[in-house]
């Protein structure tokens, strides 16, 4: 990982739509502090489009994108994407989602998890998620240490579930799909960019072994300070990283992105 001040005017002047993980990267502690905010509304009038990319509910998504200067918020670890057309909110779904049977598998996995992993539990905004299973690991009390972490992942796995580890939660899901893939086919279908036009329009921001998929595809990836807390564990790390954390280190981002467009 590089410092941001080695990022480069052609790598900035490139991009067209800022991607971003939400939570300890916009967001500090939980929180929206007012610079992050800031960093959010100067991206949008700098023309920058910016799309929230995380495993959290559509509920939050919706919270977002009625709130915040965002283009769209795709939730759920790429399950469903909330975005304005026309003045209006629309909703795309990936198409690998199986509507059938799906809530039936949910209910089972969530079954056999809160049953045989000590101490699990569900997210408390479960209630607002579509698709998503998350099992709250790190945002509230009492947490799950690593082997139980891990003892989840390994469950959700056996019964066919796609898996990824935030920061604070462990997301489980029915279908062909993830950050990543999400995006591909969001800018696909919705925006008519195909992924190439992604991958050189779009950068990327986070902060957790769950942002690795982005890392790993997007030329120009950047890592908010707290990143380094899981340095040692990551196989792909981003390209460039703040000194600060969650938003103040996300807000270090945009200062310099927008300053190299210069």
């Amino acid at each position: 990982m590089q410092a941001l001040e080695n990022l480069t005017h052609q790598e900035a002047a490139a991009v067209q739509f800022l991607l971003t993980d939400v939570d300890d990267t916009i967001t500090t502690e939980g929180k929206l502090r007012p610079v992050a905010l800031e960093a959010l509304y100067r991206l949008k009038e700098a023309g920058i489009r910016t799309i929230c990319v995380t495993g959290g509910s559509a509920g939050w998504g919706d919270t977002y994108l009625r709130q915040w200067p965002v283009e769209a918020v795709l939730s759920e670890s790429g399950a469903v994407c909330l975005y304005r057309e026309g003045g209006a909110i629309k909703k795309y779904v990936h198409p690998s989602i199986v509507q059938e049977g799906y809530s039936q598998r949910s209910d089972a996995l969530i079954k056999r998890v809160l049953s045989e992993v000590a101490g699990s539990k569900l997210s408390s905004d479960q209630f607002a998620r579509i698709y998503d299973i998350a099992f709250d690991h790190g945002s509230e009390p009492p947490y799950l240490d690593k082997e139980r972490i891990e003892q989840v992942v390994r469950l959700c796995k056996s019964m066919g579930a796609g898996t990824a580890v935030s920061s604070i939660h462990i997301n489980a899901w029915f279908g062909s799909f993830d950050k990543f893939e999400g995006s591909r086919s969001f800018f696909a279908d919705v925006l008519g960019l195909d992924e190439s036009a992604l991958l050189k329009q779009s950068c990327y921001c986070g902060d957790a072994p769950n942002d690795q998929v982005m890392f790993s595809r997007f030329p120009l990836s950047f890592g908010v300070g707290n990143i380094r807390l899981h340095e040692k564990t990551m196989q792909f790390l981003p390209r460039y990283a703040a000194a600060s954390i969650g938003g103040a280190g996300f807000a270090e981002i945009v200062e310099a992105l927008l300053e190299k467009r210069c």
